[in-house]
C-alpha cells in the first residue's frame, strides 16, 4: 500500500482457488478477520461478517465462480469475544476467465478503513 494511504486505512490483497475453495489472505487481513491462519475457506472468512450480509456476500462469490465477473461489497466484522466491537471492511474482487467453462481463480483486495 502506498504510504500516503496509511492514515486512511489498510489495503490488503487476497486470492483464491475456486477449484479447491481455498482463499489466501495476508497475515494482516487474516488477523483483522479474527483468523489465526492465512489460508481458509470462504465460509470461515465470512463467519464474523454481520449476519445480515453473509448470504449476499456468499451469493456474490457464487456468481463469480460460475462466470468471470467483478464484484464489491461492504460489511462489518464483528468481534467474536466482544460483539459490541465491530470494524468495517470493503472488498473488491474479480474472477479470472482462464478459457475454461468456469473461472478457476479469484483475486481482490480488502480495505480496512481507519475509523475511530
Amino acid at each position: 500500500m502506498s504510504n500516503w494511504l496509511m492514515p486512511y486505512g489498510l489495503v490488503e490483497e487476497w486470492s483464491g482457488n475456486l477449484g479447491s475453495g481455498v482463499l489466501k489472505l495476508s497475515a494482516s487481513a487474516a488477523s483483522l478477520h479474527g483468523l489465526s491462519c492465512s489460508e481458509c475457506g470462504l465460509l470461515t472468512v465470512t463467519r464474523r461478517y454481520d449476519q445480515r450480509d453473509r448470504s449476499s456476500v456468499l451469493e456474490l462469490f457464487e456468481k463469480a465462480a460460475t462466470k468471470a465477473s467483478s464484484f464489491c461489497f461492504s460489511t462489518t466484522i464483528i468481534c467474536e469475544t466482544q460483539p459490541q466491537i465491530s470494524r468495517p471492511v470493503f472488498c473488491m474482487g474479480r474472477s479470472i476467465d482462464s478459457g475454461k467453462t468456469c473461472p478457476d481463480s479469484i483475486v481482490g483486495i480488502f480495505i480496512f478503513p481507519n475509523v475511530h
